[in-house]
Formats: structure tokens, C-alpha cells, sequence
């Protein structure tokens, strides 16, 4: 798997830094894309809406195309298969994310959970465990739910 993510970066994120800026926006993108597959599994079924607002987030919040952000969608995916817990995303989303970045995560969640029409229990819970993992004040946690619905 791991040549899989090392050749789809290599394919399709050309980034002008040094190696590990490289490596370190890698990193972002595929935390990203695991939080937010995770969220949208936390009700044990990922359904066609939910793939694509995922999709269509990934594809924004990068600047990547649709067929780029379904690959990382992909990898995103396996990732959250292999992980043990959430931690390690998002230790390394608070080590290089803003605030607003954090809060925009956070809204990026709310709208995965909110795409298929129903907020399930377990996806209430999985995005309030991430803000607090993120140090999102409540505030701020409430206002990235009301932005989801509004958008």
C-alpha cells in the first residue's frame, strides 16, 4: 500500500517544496481524506452520497480534480482500515493546521455526515471527539455545524 500512496502522490500532486514539505503536504491530504471516510463509515455503511461529498471536498479544499480527489478518497479509505485510532491524523493536522483550518475540518466533517440527510449518532460523536482532539472551542464546533447546513 504503501508504494500505492508514494506513486499516486508522485502521479498527481507536483509540489515545488523541498522533499519533506512534500512529504509533509502528502501527509495532509491523506489525513484529510481518512477523517473524513471515517466519518462518513462511523454509521457502518458509506453510501454514494456520502463518496461524493467527500470527493467534491477533497477536490475543493486541494485544488485537485475529481478523478485525483477519488483516488485519494481511495487511499483515504484504506488508510482508515489499517488505523488503530484517529490520533495520528490529527496530531499531525494540529501540528500544521491554523485554527481556521482546524474549524474548516470540522465543517468539512459535519457536511460528510450531513450529505446522506441523517445524522447518525456514532457521526455526532466521531465529529465532537475530533473537534476536541482539533482544540476547537464549542463555539466554534456549533458555527462549523450551522455553516455545514447552510451550505
Amino acid at each position: 500500500m504503501l508504494n500505492s500512496i508514494q506513486s499516486f502522490f508522485e502521479k498527481h500532486i507536483l509540489l515545488t517544496e523541498d522533499e519533506s514539505e512534500q512529504s509533509q503536504e502528502k501527509n495532509l491530504h491523506l489525513a484529510t481524506a481518512t477523517l473524513l471516510f471515517e466519518m462518513a463509515h462511523m454509521d457502518d455503511h458509506v453510501d454514494s452520497r456520502e463518496r461524493e461529498a467527500i470527493q467534491r471536498l477533497l477536490a475543493s479544499r486541494f485544488s485537485i480534480d475529481d478523478t485525483v480527489a477519488a483516488e485519494l478518497l481511495a487511499l483515504g479509505a484504506d488508510e482508515s482500515r489499517q488505523a488503530i485510532c484517529m490520533q495520528e491524523f490529527t496530531r499531525l493536522l494540529n501540528e500544521n493546521f491554523s485554527q481556521a483550518e482546524k474549524r474548516d475540518m470540522v465543517k468539512m466533517l459535519w457536511q460528510v455526515a450531513m450529505s446522506d440527510g441523517v445524522i447518525d449518532k456514532y457521526e455526532d460523536l466521531f465529529v465532537r471527539q475530533i473537534a476536541d482532539l482539533l482544540y476547537i472551542p464549542h463555539k466554534d464546533f456549533i458555527q462549523a455545524k450551522h455553516d455545514a447546513a447552510g451550505d
